[in-house]
Order: structure tokens, then sequence, then C-alpha cells
């Protein structure tokens, strides 16, 4: 017993250490969605190329706009402001030095294959939503990608299926808080938590069922996971810091603009 609690007390500072770590990364996480707001705009079809349909306004465009326009609400937002000053301290003072470094010794092609290789063993969480959104071509899209990923990728290192157009328009990033979404149910109110960054109830409670989907989370012992996640979360931290410094030069109130366009996009994705 006293070997066992000898041990414990030798393990718990590192464990301590490799969690706040993680938190810490987590951040850069709650900003990962607003990259994808350029990439909306990329789309095919995204913009109308005659002149004559650019100012054009049908009834689908009204009810899609006004979707993700709507006014959500924001009962704690003291408490909101001071998270998002406080996380913003954590992205500018903790998370974007740690990151330089990272990025100025490893090479590109070593960075793409570790975001290749966590986008990759993520494939359960996406899987499994596309499923309960009733989406089964875009699971099987999600299959298929991931066995040619796993094999010829070589374990997920190289996206191969990127080649390859799938069948049928797929969300690469589906997630339990968009299923209950599609489900009906509502988004709630607007929440920021500390080191997780804006989030809503709704996808409060999306993490939680993500987390349960992920296969790091079945690591044993649970401490040896917090590693793989930590390394996979910082790794993602190239766009995220750029379309973060992007969103706060043009904005004349960041904590407003930050809480609009996470809010807009999640909406955007459940309407499309």
């Amino acid at each position: 017993m006293n070997v066992i609690l000898a041990r414990t007390r030798s393990l718990l500072p590192r464990c301590l250490c490799i969690a706040l770590l993680l938190a810490l990364l987590q951040t850069g996480t709650a900003f990962a969605d607003w990259r994808v707001l350029k990439q909306m705009d990329a789309e095919p079809g995204a913009a109308q190329s005659a002149p004559a349909q650019q100012n054009e306004v049908l009834p689908d465009d009204d009810d899609y706009l006004d979707a993700v326009s709507r006014v959500i609400p924001d009962p704690f937002e003291g408490w909101n402001r001071a998270m998002f000053a406080f996380n913003d301290a954590v992205i500018e003072n903790v998370a974007r030095p740690a990151y330089r470094g990272y990025e100025y010794v490893t090479p590109s092609f070593m960075r793409t294959g570790v975001k290749n290789f966590f986008h990759n063993l993520a494939f359960p969480v996406r899987f499994t939503n596309n499923l309960l959104q009733g989406k089964g071509m875009a699971a099987g899209v999600e299959m298929s990608r991931f066995i040619l990923n796993t094999t010829a990728g070589l374990g997920g290192l190289f996206n191969v299926a990127k080649h390859h157009e799938p069948i049928v328009p797929v969300d690469y990033d589906a997630d339990f808080g968009q299923t209950l979404g599609v489900w009906g149910i509502g988004e709630g109110f607007y929440i920021v938590w500390p080191l997780f960054g804006p989030s809503t109830a709704r996808d409060t409670v999306g993490r939680a069922g993500d987390y349960f989907l992920h296969p790091l989370t079945y690591v044993k012992p649970w401490e040896l996971s917090l590693g793989p996640k930590a390394v996979g979360t910082f790794n993602d931290l190239d766009e995220v810091l750029d379309q973060y410094d992007q969103l706060k030069k043009g904005a004349i109130e960041p904590y407003s603009s930050v809480r609009d366009a996470y809010v807009q996009y999640r909406r955007a994705r459940l309407s499309r």
C-alpha cells in the first residue's frame, strides 16, 4: 500500500501538468470552426456567376439568412466577457508563442501528416453522427475514406482520399452538437467556457457526446490519452491563429464579433 501511495504521489504532478497543457491547447479547438467560414465562400455554387442573378434573393435565401442571423440569447454576458478576455490572454501569451516555436522546428510535411493522422483517427465521430443525422450516403463516404487513408495512406498520415471526388456532399466535421440540431433541439443560450472557448448549451452537450465517440477516450490508463490529444490539438493551431487574428483585426467590438461568427457558422452548417 505504501508503494502504491508513493507512486501515486510521484505521478500526480505530471498528470496535472499534462491535463493543464491539454486544457490550454483546447482553447485553439474552440476557434477551429471559424477557419471554415472562408471555405464556405469558396464552395461550388456558393456565389451566383451571372450578373442578373447577383441581386436576386430567392425565398430559400431569405430563410437561410434568417436562420443564421437571429440573435442568440446571452444571459451570462458578464461571465462570457470575462472568460473571453481570459481565453484571449491564454492564446496570446501561451498558445501562440508555443506554436510559433513548434512551427519553427518542424517541417510543413510533418505537421500535415500529424493533422491527417488525427483527422483519420476521429472517423468514428464523423461516421456515427452522419448516421444519426440520417445521412447514410455521407456515412458511406466517410467509411470509404477511412479505409483508403488507413491502408494506402499509411495509417492516415497521407490523405489519399482527397484525390477522389465523393458521390455526395459530405460534412467532414460532423459532430453531435450538429446532430442534436438536426433532431430539432434548440441551441439554447451562448456560453464561453474557460480554456474551451465559445459554445452554446446544445454544443456543450454535443462536445460531451463526441468525447465518448472518440477512440482516444478509451485508452487505458486514461492519462496516456492526454498526450496524443494534446499533440493533435496543438498541431492544428496554424490556421486557427491566422483566422483568429483576422477576425479580431476587423472587429470594432471583438467579443460580439467572435460570438456572432461562431453562432452564425454553426447555424449555417445546420441549414445546409
